[in-house]
């Protein structure tokens, strides 16, 4: 998600060292340590809400009817262009 390395971190941190002072950045370290936990709780409800509305609406057995109906489809298909083949064939003969 974010390229960020070693240095990169370590420079974030002397920069909030000095914007901060030693007092204030372990409270602000935590402060964003809990937003951080409960945007990651919210992400993980939002997932597990999504699937279970997929899971209750079996959207799989749906696309597999689907898939069926499109091979008997092909099928018929394939059976229409057969016999449209023969026609033609006996007809020129």
């Amino acid at each position: 998600m974010f390229d960020i390395g070693f240095w990169e971190l370590f420079f974030l941190f002397l920069l909030t060292l000095f914007v901060l002072g030693p007092e204030k950045l372990p409270e602000v370290a935590s402060y964003l340590g809990k937003q951080f936990g409960k945007v990651q709780r919210y992400f993980s409800s939002v997932k597990d809400k999504i699937d279970s509305e997929v899971d209750s609406t079996d959207i799989k057995s749906i696309l597999k009817d689907q898939e069926l109906s499109i091979s008997e489809l092909q099928k018929r298909i394939k059976e229409t262009q057969y016999e449209s083949e023969s026609d033609k064939s006996e007809k020129s003969d």
